[in-house]
């Protein structure tokens, strides 16, 4: 890389194609990282951090047992969850909702409830309830005064062939008292009652799920046995389909990156063999002093390979500084209506080593195929001469 010749800026330009292509594809990575923790953080407010549900699918039973083992961790938090399908209407409007039977003296301790837009003072008539914002909004109540009052229908089970469906329904009256704002895809659906009060209303005593927060997902399996019927599911486990597409998106666009860096670094492949045309005398010499082709061979792809490692070094600096950058002064803006100012970003130290690798190996495999027909015969000392 020093000298003024013209492999000497041929090798320059390729080291910095390979620069510019290994911080391009660690840049692209920091951004996907960043988004994925961002939508991951968000879903933590949504989900509790371990879910317990039957492996099944199916309710079950909440045995002596298992409170027992859940109550034997004092930095454990969690609450027994029954869920019903239901309709949801006021004397205008009718939705479809999801009813979630939490115990009420716990609903301080659920992290759907830090954030409400409206409360009022508990009514005890007919059956005070919690909705969320957008089940407040399709409804028309923005705020709550103590007077709505909403009816709650879903199927009886046992409604067997009956054609009289004013009994083939179970109904219900509740009178909100909070609204709760956490995500819209809690908000739009879900109402939470005492879970009480759902199971008379069901005649089910067994739950749905448990939900965990202050221990992993392994510790709380390890409290309940792993082996039993109970499985533990994280917030990204909720929402594997969604963090599925993100992660086949992101493996696309590393497959692209990956192509753009293998390029970036063709120059490297033409640096290489008009270095060898070049260096004919040398390479000569070489051999007259007793090295063998491979031996010559091996010399010039070493320079191949120093050429990739400096572009690649180089890149590996520019793109950490970049999402540096971004991650500190949050040059790229999202603007409004989203839950952060600018790009999230995530410097994964393992992953840019994983890129810098892979940078070497296409330098390897370019150096290679340069060097692998190079010829050194003893007349190039004659053609300099």
């Amino acid at each position: 890389m020093r000298g003024r010749t013209l492999s000497t800026y041929v090798t320059w330009a390729a080291a910095a194609g390979v620069a510019v292509g290994t911080a391009a594809m660690i840049l692209v990575l920091s951004a996907f990282n960043g988004l994925e923790e961002l939508v991951l953080q968000t879903y933590q407010n949504v989900h509790p951090e371990v879910t317990l549900v039957h492996r099944e699918g199916s309710r079950f039973d909440l045995t002596p047992e298992h409170i027992a083992a859940l109550e034997s961790d004092s930095g454990l938090t969690w609450i027994p969850v029954q869920t019903q399908k239901a309709l949801l209407r006021s004397a205008q409007r009718e939705i479809l909702v999801t009813v979630h039977g939490m115990p009420k003296p716990l609903w301080s301790q659920h992290p759907w409830f830090d954030s409400l837009t409206s409360s009022i003072p508990p009514q005890g008539y007919p059956v005070d309830a919690y909705v969320g914002y957008g089940v407040a909004a399709q409804l028309g109540y923005l705020t709550l005064s103590g007077r709505e009052s909403l009816e709650l229908l879903w199927p009886r089970a046992d409604m067997g062939a009956s054609f009289d469906l004013a009994s083939a329904f179970q109904r219900q009256i509740l009178s909100p008292e909070a609204i709760f704002y956490v995500h819209p895809q809690i908000d739009q659906q879900n109402v939470v009652l005492d879970l009480a009060t759902l199971q008379d209303w069901t005649q089910d005593e067994r739950i749905d799920a448990i939900q965990c927060w202050g221990r992993t997902k392994e510790e709380v399996l390890a409290l309940v046995g792993s082996q039993g019927s109970l499985l533990g599911q994280t917030p990204e486990d909720r929402e594997a389909a969604l963090f599925r597409v993100m992660r086949s998106e992101g493996m696309i666009t590393t497959a692209i990156l990956a192509f753009i860096v293998l390029l970036a670094s063709l120059g490297l492949y033409s640096a290489t063999v008009l270095l060898g045309m070049e260096k004919v005398q040398q390479r000569a010499i070489l051999r007259a002093m007793g090295m063998s082709e491979a031996q010559v061979r091996r010399s010039f792809w070493w320079s191949a390979m120093w050429v990739s490692a400096i572009g690649g070094l180089v890149g590996w600096g520019l793109g950490g500084l970049l999402v540096w950058g971004q991650s500190t002064f949050g040059w790229v803006k999202l603007g409004t209506g989203y839950v952060v100012e600018s790009y999230p970003m995530a410097f994964h130290a393992g992953q840019s080593l994983v890129v810098f690798a892979f940078v070497l190996f296409v330098g390897a495999l370019l150096g290679w195929g340069a060097t692998a027909r190079l010829q050194s015969p003893l007349s190039g000392l004659r053609g300099q001469a």
